[in-house]
């Protein structure tokens, strides 16, 4: 394999990690707005069962669309995390794991959408096997991005890895499995708003991590473009 190809690989995972950085980001700002005009539908409303309805159909359909919009979001991703991670594997950099992790990724999303189609009918299993492979393709990912690390010799890849890891174990062990959580339901206000801190902590290290794979990612692509230079090829542009 050439060193452009290997190059190429670098650019497309950088690529891929910068997408699931914004991802949650979009789907953040379109859920607040949605619910905001939501509530401001059904407050307007004056007669209160129809309201209650409305509300109802409201999140639902809210919920259908942001999956639909995740789903695109995350087949782009995929198709860019894929072909990064399948590269660097045929150059001998690491990332095998990684290319499972994308595909985990691209499966959940599918199931995510009839999931929350039908979430008031059954579709809660669905969404929660989707929720289960989605976290559990964020740490296949996340030890793609280590192993990448550990072959350029890159720490700080290596411990955005470690963190993507951590954060999605912990949130599949308290949020998708139920564990943490319905104890803490169980056990009182206090113990559940400890847990759900405790949630948004391991949730902004794992965003954390993204966010340091993504930088260190530019340095590798920026000393593989410099080696290119030096050996007389021609360097790819870099893109985003």
């Amino acid at each position: 394999m050439s060193q452009l190809d290997e190059l190429e690989g670098v650019r497309r995972l950088r690529s891929g990690v910068l997408l699931l950085i914004l991802i949650p980001v979009l789907l953040l700002i379109l859920a607040v707005v949605g619910a905001v005009a939501i509530y401001a539908a059904v407050t307007s409303s004056s007669v209160s069962s129809y309201a209650g309805s409305s509300l109802a159909v409201g999140v639902t359909v809210l919920e259908v669309v942001l999956s639909l919009i995740s789903l695109v979001l995350i087949a782009i991703a995929f198709g860019r995390l894929r072909g990064g991670f399948s590269l660097l594997s045929a150059a001998g950099r690491g990332g095998s794991t990684g290319v499972t992790g994308a595909w985990l990724l691209l499966i959940a999303a599918i199931m995510a959408l009839p999931g929350a189609a039908l979430f008031m009918f059954g579709g809660f299993i669905i969404s929660l096997i989707a929720s289960v492979l989605g976290d559990a393709g964020y740490i296949a990912i996340g030890k793609g991005l280590y192993d990448v690390g550990s072959s350029y010799g890159k720490d700080s890849l290596k411990t955005g890895g470690a963190l993507i890891i951590i954060s999605f174990a912990v949130l599949i062990l308290t949020v998708d499995l139920r564990g943490l959580l319905s104890y803490a339901a169980a056990s009182g206000v206090a113990a559940l708003l400890f847990i759900a801190v405790l949630i948004l902590i391991f949730a902004i290290m794992g965003f954390i991590g993204l966010i340091l794979s993504y930088t260190t990612l530019g340095d590798i692509e920026r000393e593989l473009q410099a080696n290119a230079s030096q050996a007389g090829a021609q360097p790819a542009t870099t893109t985003f």
